[in-house]
């Protein structure tokens, strides 16, 4: 079962392979990709919060629901390309669901820290908050320079379409569960934030070296 071009590393890992299988079930029932979405928000979301709860229930609980919610999020595609009911309702629940997960997650998060008295200091919520902006900003320009700085193959389109930009889908999401498995969601704001940086100027060098050979 094809994948999406979109798909971050554990989905072309893991939850691809989970839910080939899934959605040959699904296939045998009524239930609608639609349905399939949501079920999978519900699930996620349930899971970002379960991150507030003591440790270390809260992070297995959370690992356990978000994998769920990947994999019928990978179904909830799959069913519909192979029904054919595709929609843009089906693409509107598909992108709601998306952000009410990470909302939820970073819910999660901010409910523990308050519930241990670990919240960050301004000065690292500045840093986190410009480093996500700069993240944005490069990865929005490295997309719509796609077809331009792909005139000519080169090293830095491999490095930014295979390693980068997977990471601005699902595979953030190993750093927070990373951090709640090992008791630290403490120092996640502080890495996320110089990883945030390090990764916004990351992709604005390679793209940036990408359009000058393809324009030479």
């Amino acid at each position: 079962m094809n994948g999406h071009p979109r798909d971050g590393h554990l989905d072309r890992l893991v939850f691809r392979r989970l839910s080939a299988p899934l959605t040959r079930r699904l296939l045998r029932t009524p239930l609608s990709p639609n349905a399939v979405t949501v079920i999978g928000t519900v699930t996620g979301v349930a899971g970002g919060l379960a991150l507030a709860l003591s440790w270390p229930l809260g992070a297995e609980l959370a690992l356990g629901l978000l994998a769920v919610s990947s994999v019928l999020d990978c179904s909830d595609g799959e069913l519909a390309r192979l029904r054919h009911q595709e929609s843009r309702l089906g693409h509107v629940l598909d992108v709601t669901g998306d952000t009410l997960v990470h909302g939820a997650l970073f819910a999660g998060i901010a409910l523990a820290l308050g519930r241990t008295g670990t919240w960050p200091d301004g000065r690292t919520l500045v840093a986190l908050a410009s480093g996500i902006a700069g993240a944005f900003a490069a990865i929005t320009w490295s997309e719509a320079t796609e077809s331009r700085r792909r005139r000519v193959p080169c090293w830095e389109n491999r490095l930014l379409d295979d390693v980068l930009s997977p990471l601005t889908t699902r595979d953030w999401y190993v750093f927070p569960l990373g951090a709640a498995l090992v008791g630290r969601l403490d120092a996640l704001f502080a890495g996320a934030a110089a990883g945030a940086h390090v990764f916004w100027v990351s992709v604005a060098v390679l793209v940036a070296r990408a359009l000058r050979r393809s324009a030479a």
